[in-house]
């Protein structure tokens, strides 16, 4: 009355595995807190459709708020300086430029003298002295000019690098101020895409830190499968495994899109898409299904029905009953389905095995079966 026996049979042995699976959106986004900081007021509720740029939350933070404002009042400040030495740098150049002028006219001035002093000095009317001071001083202009002239091209070169490094600093100085205006904007969550929002479960007054993920938006483009499978199968089942889902007297065809790897709890989570057009209607995001998946081809193979006592042998050994009594047998097995382990040695079709828990048998090596 305490052990259960089963028959080894040879027949085709479906390499087959029973899943259930979840229907979810096939693209969603999350939404993440760019800036942390206490709820002060919630826009949407979990379920809502929303908008891209839609505001869901906004959040509150004193000490960031207070630094966005002396990050701002100190680059303002630094414009402004550099602002009044580019003015600084132009009223130069306005001086040097009047420099100039004023340097050209004496000359001009000088020459016409000189030029009138030497024809009366040469028609034997003006005096030598009138011409040589007329000569001295136009030979000073002249020095004079070109000095001017030639400071005044150093000057522009090197001013120009300067006005030139002084735009570009003002420029990049303008860039921090409007990514430092936009950042103030952090504040406020908005929604990154159009659809629905879900596992949005946010309070007034929640600490949010940055970077938190506080819901997701699922984009309405279609639907996929995803299955919590056992950590057993997570080097078997692999993406491009077809499968087929059965609904309401109904079969469609699935197939295994991705695998992550993580597993928590005992079970990994994969995913499956529809293979062609043809779903079940009136899909919604949470709906159940089973799945059954083929991993390999059907083949012709020894079998024996799953029990419990595989927990404790491993399948590496089995007790064979033989008349009244029942021998501890090494086995080997290998693939198994949602009822059967398939028998690689160790077993014959027509012998009898006991099946049922071994927790209390495991230490003997042969049983006595009585009623």
């Amino acid at each position: 009355e305490d052990i259960q026996i089963s028959e080894v049979t040879f027949g085709k042995f479906e390499d087959v595995m029973l899943i259930t699976a979840q229907t979810q959106s096939l693209n969603s986004s999350l939404v993440n807190v760019l800036e942390g900081g206490a709820v002060k007021e919630i826009y949407a509720e979990d379920g809502q459709l929303v908008s891209k740029g839609a505001p869901l939350a906004r959040v509150y933070n004193p000490n960031t708020e207070f630094n966005y404002l002396n990050q701002e009042t100190g680059i303002m400040q630094q414009i402004s300086q550099m602002r009044n030495s580019l003015l600084e740098l132009k009223n130069q150049e306005f001086n040097q430029n009047k420099e100039l002028l004023q340097a050209q006219n004496d000359y001009n001035v000088a020459l016409q003298n000189f030029n009138l002093q030497k024809r009366l000095y040469d028609a034997e009317i003006g005096k030598k002295t009138d011409y040589d001071m007329a000569s001295q001083n136009l030979n000073y202009q002249q020095k004079r000019k070109n000095i001017t002239e030639q400071g005044l091209v150093n000057e522009r070169n090197s001013r120009n690098q300067q006005i030139s490094a002084i735009s570009n600093s003002i420029n990049q100085m303008q860039k921090s101020l409007n990514v430092l205006k936009n950042n103030k904007n952090n504040f406020l969550i908005l929604a990154p895409v159009s659809g629905r929002l879900s596992s949005f479960n946010i309070s007034l007054g929640q600490n949010l830190t940055s970077g938190e993920s506080i819901g997701k938006i699922d984009l309405m483009d279609g639907y996929k499968l995803v299955a919590k499978v056992d950590e057993y199968y997570i080097n078997k089942l692999q993406p491009g495994i077809k499968g087929t889902l059965d609904n309401t007297d109904q079969s469609y065809n699935v197939i295994v899109t991705k695998i992550l790897p993580e597993v928590k709890d005992g079970q990994f989570s994969a995913e499956l898409n529809f293979a062609d057009e043809y779903k079940p209607k009136d899909l919604r995001i949470g709906m159940t299904f089973g799945v059954k998946l083929k991993l390999s081809a059907d083949t012709q193979s020894m079998m024996i029905p799953k029990g419990n006592f595989f927990k404790d042998s491993n399948g590496k050994w089995v007790f064979v009953v033989n008349g009244n009594k029942a021998e501890k047998r090494n086995v080997t097995l290998g693939r198994e389905n949602a009822l059967y382990y398939e028998v690689v040695s160790g077993l014959k079709s027509g012998e009898k095995v006991i099946t049922s828990d071994y927790t209390d048998y495991k230490n003997y090596e042969i049983l006595e079966i009585k009623k």
